[in-house]
Formats: C-alpha cells, sequence, structure tokens
C-alpha cells in the first residue's frame, strides 16, 4: 500500500500516481495539456480558486516553494490565514489560495463542484484586481458534479484575458467515462484562453512560472 502526503519535501499527487503506475508495471502517460496563446510573463500575485481541499493544498505547497508565504482560509501555516473575509486585500501583491469547499463557506449552501456562483463572483472580483497577475482554478468533474462547468467558466475567463491579458491556469480533474466529457471542457476552456492541465502539479508549476518569467 502506498500513501500519498501533501507537504514540502512530498512528491505531489501526480508524482505518487506515476509511482503506483511504475509498480503495477503500467506506463505513465503524458498527462494532457490544452495550451492557449500565452499571455507572457508579467508581475504582479498569484489567486487561486479551488474547488478541491486537497487540490488547494497541493498547489500552495508548490507556490510557496516558489514564490514565498500564500495566504489562504486553509493556510499551511497559522501566520498565513486570510482575514475573516477571506478576501485578497485590494493593492497587495500577496499570492492568496482560497478552498471554496471548506466548511465555512459551504455552510447553507452546495459545494462549489455543483454551485460555481460564488467561485464565479470571486474570478471576476480578482480578474479585476490591479495587484492580480495569474489566477489558478481547478475543475473537478463526474458524477454529482455540475453539469458543464466551462459553459459558465469561459466567459469569466475570456473576459479577464482580454481586459487585462492575465494568465488563467486550469487544472481539470476528471476521468474519461465522466459524463462532462473532459476533452470537451478542456476545449472550452481553452478556447476562452485558459491553459488547462490533467495534472494539478504541472498547473501550480505552470502558474507560478509566468511571475517568475518562466515558460
Amino acid at each position: 500500500m502506498r500513501f500519498a502526503f501533501l507537504g514540502p519535501g512530498q512528491p505531489d499527487l501526480t508524482a505518487a500516481t506515476g509511482a503506483v503506475l511504475t509498480e503495477l508495471g503500467v506506463t505513465v502517460p503524458r498527462w494532457p495539456v490544452w495550451e492557449s496563446t500565452p499571455a507572457g510573463a508579467r508581475p504582479g500575485a498569484l489567486r487561486g480558486l479551488f474547488a478541491g481541499g486537497s487540490l488547494c493544498t497541493e498547489a500552495m505547497v508548490i507556490a510557496s516553494e516558489r514564490l514565498g508565504p500564500v495566504r489562504s482560509n486553509v493556510p499551511l501555516r497559522p501566520d498565513w490565514r486570510l482575514a475573516p473575509d477571506w478576501r485578497s486585500r485590494p493593492g497587495q501583491e500577496e499570492h492568496t489560495m482560497v478552498d471554496f469547499g471548506d466548511d465555512e463557506l459551504t455552510a447553507g449552501r452546495p459545494h462549489p463542484m455543483i454551485d460555481q456562483s460564488l467561485r464565479i463572483e470571486r474570478l471576476a472580483a480578482e480578474a479585476a484586481g490591479p495587484a492580480t497577475a495569474v489566477i489558478l482554478l481547478d475543475v473537478v468533474l463526474g458524477h454529482g458534479a455540475h453539469p458543464d462547468p466551462a459553459a459558465e467558466l469561459a466567459p469569466v475567463i475570456a473576459s479577464a484575458r482580454t481586459s487585462r491579458g492575465i494568465t488563467i491556469a486550469v487544472s481539470l480533474i476528471g476521468a474519461r467515462s465522466d459524463p462532462q466529457h473532459p476533452a470537451a471542457q478542456a476545449e472550452t476552456l481553452r478556447a476562452a484562453g485558459a491553459h488547462v492541465f490533467a495534472s494539478n502539479a504541472q498547473a501550480a508549476r505552470f502558474a507560478c512560472g509566468q511571475l517568475e518569467g518562466q515558460p
């Protein structure tokens, strides 16, 4: 039995999956990437808006090792906690990530995998923020998730790209048999201007690289 522990110095979830496949004698696949038109590196802050708590934690571990502190409602360290309203401070180039699936944000409302309205509202607000340079999202597919999440996200992503040139990175988590059809979801997001990755770790590293001036 193999466990995947998230934290500094630990393999990311993609690497852990690859290790399991190797042990089973299965060829590790090339995780798909759907690339959009490059926006170019720019200074500013990384904003992560997540529906999956483990995916948010994985992204924070990767980003904090490369960019420094990442403030969050589910912080890696107590002193990195966001303010009680869990919002980025206007004009501040601090990196932030929010887990919209946390109990605090799902009390009395559906999980963000089902109801994306709260996260879409925040996506629009972060895209308009003067300090925002890169936005990182996860889109989790499957039975019980939103039937067409890309269709709701695409207009806000397109607006962020065309109005301010913000880079959008999306980790698309799903299986070929999912009812939302991952390839179709990826193409909708890519057409809106997002860079789409089947690996959350790859998406997080790409997002960091955009701030570091790396491809």
